[in-house]
């Protein structure tokens, strides 16, 4: 397992950058999972080749929903799997990671980065909970806000507990405006925001600075260029991963590169 996810990272670098769950219109859905099967045949034919299909399983506690994705990997050229996600979808490392090589600090933070942008989604465009649509409470703007059903939330601690299995709490952020409390129990403002559609993927490019807990990169995020008369564009931003005593990364600075 820790060998596949580390090659998942390594050819995201390889092959370039990854999208961070584009979402068009003003009400977004969550993402749906895609599913390719490479066949027995294809296998078969391609024994000699330097890539091969591997299917990758990703599972979200949060949302309690796992998602199936085809990933074609290359020869690992990190010489073994030096880190995996854990269930929660944060990154671990095999060992201290202050021994990594910058090559595989950049894959590491490439596969922290695709999920904070997984889960940023779930939290803050849609809603990683079940909820009852016919059951609602609305904030001074009139927009409104469905009951949380699961078990597990009844409160946005609660919310906030599930959020920062990816992302670190020394870091701000705005998850709690999308969730509202009343007598004892939670209420979700579902598909509040839209996306840029002109946002095409991002890539991890290089280390900015560090420190003894806490790196941050460089990410190239590109877009289409349609919004300007069709030529590609790319805006800089920045990426941190706060760093565990445990060897766990989670996303410190980030920007949904929408």
């Amino acid at each position: 397992m820790k060998k596949i996810i580390a090659l998942m990272a390594a050819a995201a670098l390889t092959a370039g950058a990854v999208s961070c769950g584009k979402k068009t219109g003003s009400a977004p859905q969550k993402p749906e999972p895609k599913t390719t099967e490479a066949s027995s045949t294809e296998a078969e034919t391609t024994e000699t080749t330097t890539a091969v299909t591997t299917t990758a399983k990703t599972t979200t506690t949060a949302a309690a929903v796992s998602t199936t994705s085809a990933i074609a990997t290359q020869p690992d050229p990190l010489g073994g799997g030096a880190f995996e996600y854990n269930e929660d979808g944060a990154v671990v490392f095999e060992a201290d990671a202050k021994t990594a090589d910058d090559k595989t600090l950049i894959a590491a933070a490439q596969a922290l980065f695709e999920s904070a942008c997984r889960t940023e989604m779930q939290f803050s465009v849609g809603c990683p909970f079940e909820t009852d649509s016919d059951d609602y409470i609305e904030n001074s703007l009139s927009w409104r806000f469905y009951r949380v059903t699961d078990s597990r939330i009844s409160s946005i601690d609660d919310v906030l507990n599930e959020y920062h299995k990816v992302f670190s709490d020394s870091h701000p952020n705005e998850i709690s405006s999308t969730y509202m409390e009343k007598d004892g129990a939670v209420y979700a403002l579902c598909g509040n925001r839209g996306s840029d559609i002109y946002y095409s993927s991002s890539k991890v490019t290089g280390i900015k600075s560090r420190t003894d807990n806490e790196i941050v990169f460089t990410v190239e995020n590109y877009y289409d260029g349609s919004d300007f008369g069709g030529d590609a564009y790319t805006k800089t931003d920045e990426f941190s991963v706060v760093i565990g005593s445990d060897n766990v990364w989670k996303a410190g600075i980030f920007t949904l590169p929408y």
